[in-house]
Parts: structure tokens; sequence; C-alpha cells
């Protein structure tokens, strides 16, 4: 059981190797950047089709604030639009164009 490792012929078959896979290097090389970006492209798809759990919607949903507007306040603005001609003028064109100053 006493083997003797002769370093120069692994060396020489190591040449070998390096040799051929130099002249291949190029290509090599190429093809792991396609199969990465194969990888990159299915994954994403993979991931923008994806829906969330129900338990993650019911969390953002939870978490998002809401406004609430008061129901007197809503018939106090409309009780003022409807008896004052300059108020019921500026939400008519507030709804036309509400961007507008």
């Amino acid at each position: 059981m006493n083997k003797q490792i002769d370093i120069k012929l692994y060396l020489a078959k190591l040449k070998k190797f390096r040799s051929a896979g130099l002249k291949h290097i190029s290509f090599t090389v190429i093809l792991l950047m396609l199969l990465m970006y194969l990888f990159t492209v299915w994954r994403v798809s993979q991931l923008a089709t994806a829906e969330p759990t129900s338990a993650a919607e019911n969390a953002a949903l939870n978490s998002a604030n809401i406004p609430r507007i008061d129901k007197n306040a809503i018939k106090q603005i409309e009780a003022l639009e409807k008896s004052n001609i300059q108020v019921h003028s500026l939400f008519n064109s507030a709804r036309n164009n509400p961007f507008s100053e």
C-alpha cells in the first residue's frame, strides 16, 4: 500500500489539460455568462408573475393609512356650496380641472 506519487506525471497531465482548457476558455466564459443571464431572466419572469399571500395582503391593508372623512364635514361643505355662489363656482372649476390653481 505504499505507492510512490510521481509528481512529474501529474504535472504533465495538468499541462495537457491546461493547454486544452486555454483553447476553449473564451467559449467557457461566454457559456457561463449566457447561463447566468438565462437564470436571471427566468427568475425575474417567475417573480413578476408571483402573487402575494393572503397574509401579506392583509398585513399591507392593515398598515395602510386610509384617510377617513367626517360625515358632518361633508354636510357642512355641501351646505356652504349651496349657499355661496363663489364657492359653488370654485367647486365646479376644481371638478373640471383639479390641478389648476
